[in-house]
This record gives C-alpha cells, structure tokens and sequence, in this order.
C-alpha cells in the first residue's frame, strides 16, 4: 500500500526528536511493508526558522521519503503572513503531489485550513480516500485571538475560512481527532460527518521510561526538594503569569519547592524579572528532548497551566509528562482534565488561580505518598491509553481499510 501523510508543523525524522504523531504513524506503516511519503514544510514552525531554501526530497530508505515542499518564513503565530504562507504552501504542493501519481490512502493533519482545502478537493477529484486529522480547531482559535473591538464581526471576517472548512469535510473520507471533543466540534461545522475516530497523541512509553533510567544512574535527585517544571511555548495563550504568582506565594513559606520553566516565547522576559528577586525558579531556555527527559528525572509535577478560554483539548504535552511519571497540574477546562481526574493522574486549578495552583502544588509537598501514588497512576494510565505501540497500531489499521474499501469500490465499478 502506497500511504501519503501531510503535515506541516510536526517534527520530521531529520529534526533528531523522539517519535511524534506523524513519525510514529509513518514508521508503523514502514514496518508492516507499506511506502510511506511524508510531505512536510521547508519552514520549520516551532523554530521559525527554514530547513531548506527550496523544495527538497529526503530518501529515508526504500519505502520511505520526505518530501519537504517550499513555504515562506513568518514569526507570529497569529498573523496575515502566516495565512498567506499556508496558501502558498497549498499551491506549492500540489505539483509535488502531481509528479508522483496516486497513493492508496491519504493522511492530512489539520490545521491548516487551506492545505487540507487543496488536498481534499484534489483527491476527490481522483476518488482517492482522505483520512483528516484535527490537531487544532481552526478558525475557531483566531476568532478567540481577535482584539475585542473585532470579535462582533468575526463570522464575517473568519468566513472564508469557515466555508473551506466546510467544504473540507464535505470531501474527506473519515475524520481523526486528539480527542473526542475535537471530533464533536468537526460536526458542528458538518453535521453529516459519518466516519470518526479517537486517537489521543501518543508516547513511546518504553523509549521515555529508558531515558529516564538512564539519568537515574548518572543524576542524583534532591528527595527532599519538590521540583515543578514547565515545559512548553511562552506565548501569550500560555499561563505564565499564573505559575509565576504560584511560584512567589510558595516561596514565602518554603525554601524547597523550586520550579523550572524551559522553552522560548515573548513571556521570557516576565520569568527574568520574576528571578531577579526570588531564587526558587530557574530558566532553562528550548532544550533538546535528551536534556528535557533529564530535566523530568530530576523533577516531581508537570504543568500545563493555559489561559482562560484557551481551546486546546488534550495536548501533547499530557502524555509526555505522564511517561515520565510526573503527576499533572493542569488548567484546561477540557477533556485532557476529564482524563487527568477520571484516572488520578494530577489535579486541576481554574484558570489564572495561581493560588489554587500554590494550594495543590502544597498538597503534594506535604504528602509524599500522595505524589507516588499518581505516579504510579500515571505510567499506568499511558499503557492503557497514550502508548505509541497502541494508538498508532491502531491508526494504521485503520488507514488500511479506508484504502482497501475504496479499492473495493473502484473494482465493483
């Protein structure tokens, strides 16, 4: 089976990071024989930074290629030239789709909005089954982003979006999704929408769980201390501000609580001034996945702390942290919660309650068996739900029966 996969913010194998989404799925579908075309962007998103200047082909090995196809730079997320490189980019890459004639399945991550506009009218052209996975709930995210004086008229200057949207999954075969909320959402935009399926963005627990013992035998942990870190985007949908208030409200009561906040965004400079008066917080900048597992060992809690109203629905970031076996401390109001209480696995605090956050970051320091419990927990919980061997195992299977219907549909024709 020829297997076509299109995403243009993920990770790709020549970035050195553990498995993500796309890698895991390409290279499951590698191992059970299928060709795999990986079509990402020159543009790397989370670095803002280019991979190459111009369109280029990376052979992997015989059965799997990248295919980096141009796009041009932007540096806010939120922006004209970013919607304006995502358009370019769909044109651009349907050339490279032309030259290398028809896959038995595709496989989209949404957003973009019209990247999977231009792919899903070009494969229902050509009666090839489109698979559309939702990572994020476009256009809705920018109608929340628009200044206030704007948000009245944001039907009306979202609109176009709003119908590519539509008419994308009018086209597409089946619907995937990070969680069922997402899913939910997909039919609000087309209620018609038949076939769907839950994939929560997995971990490879096992590879997590070896780096982790690696660092047990070469970095001595503080026992005493309890160390939360947050790792993660700096941007403004990011409660900075909230776990910088915890982290000063524990400050006056104990002297080992520390917090740790890697990554990279406009919020640094809060968390610089934040440090130039108190001492139980260290900025440890955008790390390799090597140095953010050591970074793990040595800590207790994982935060995703986000804004009120922000739409994410299960992140990332959740079962990464699990992996590592830290408990989290999380503020979205959204599925990612339900499954972090229904399998007590962290605990939540409203969002920009930055007291309640002290309050539950408080509760662990003084209960240790707490904190191992939820431990525990969280491990476990990977294995049942977020497991790469699982989940992605399971994605591919599905891909395969989408190609083999729609084989079947072409021979009975």
């Amino acid at each position: 089976m020829n297997i076509w996969l299109i995403s243009i913010f993920e990770q790709t194998p020549i970035d050195k990071v553990f498995s993500t989404r796309f890698i895991s799925i390409a290279e499951e579908a590698v191992k059970k024989g299928h060709r795999v075309t990986f079509f990402a962007s020159t543009f790397k998103h989370n670095t803002k930074n280019q991979r190459f200047e111009k369109t280029t082909s990376v052979q992997i090995n015989d059965q799997y290629e990248l295919v980096f196809v141009k796009s041009s730079a932007y540096q806010k997320n939120i922006s004209a030239k970013r919607l304006l490189s995502h358009y370019r980019y769909a044109k651009n890459i349907l050339p490279e789709m032309n030259k290398r004639g028809k896959p038995d399945v595709i496989l989209m991550a949404f957003p973009p909005v019209s990247l999977a506009y231009e792919v899903s009218k070009w494969a229902k052209d050509k009666s090839i089954p489109v698979v559309m996975d939702i990572i994020d709930p476009w256009p809705d995210l920018f109608k929340n982003a628009l200044p206030s004086v704007l948000k009245p008229a944001s039907d009306v200057l979202l609109y176009p979006l709003s119908y590519k949207l539509k008419k994308t999954l009018s086209n597409v075969t089946a619907v995937t999704a990070i969680s069922e909320q997402y899913l939910a959402w997909a039919k609000t935009y087309f209620p018609q929408l038949a076939n769907m399926h839950c994939y929560y963005p997995a971990v490879d627990l096992q590879a997590t769980q070896e780096q982790i013992r690696i660092y047990k035998d070469k970095v001595n942990r503080n026992e005493k201390a309890l160390t939360v870190i947050y790792a993660g985007s700096l941007a403004s949908s990011y409660d900075i501000p909230g776990i910088l208030d915890a982290a000063k409200i524990l400050s006056s009561k104990y002297d080992n609580i520390y917090f740790k906040i890697a990554g990279a965004g406009p919020q640094q400079t809060l968390i610089e001034e934040y440090m130039s008066n108190h001492s139980n917080l260290a900025y440890l900048g955008r790390l390799s996945k090597h140095e953010l597992m050591r970074e793990y060992y040595l800590s207790d809690l994982g935060l995703t702390q986000h804004v009120k109203g922000a739409t994410q629905s299960v992140t990332y970031k959740l079962f990464d942290l699990l992996a590592s076996g830290l408990p989290v401390l999380n503020s979205l109001e959204s599925e990612m919660n339900d499954i972090i209480v229904k399998n007590k696995v962290g605990l939540f605090n409203e969002p920009g309650n930055a007291a309640q956050l002290a309050e539950n970051i408080e509760r662990f320091y003084l209960d240790r068996e707490l904190l191992q419990k939820l431990k525990n927990n969280a491990l476990d919980v990977v294995a049942r739900l977020g497991d790469t061997k699982m989940v992605y195992k399971n994605f591919v299977e599905m891909l395969e029966r989408y190609a083999t219907a729609s084989e079947n549909i072409v021979a009975e024709a």
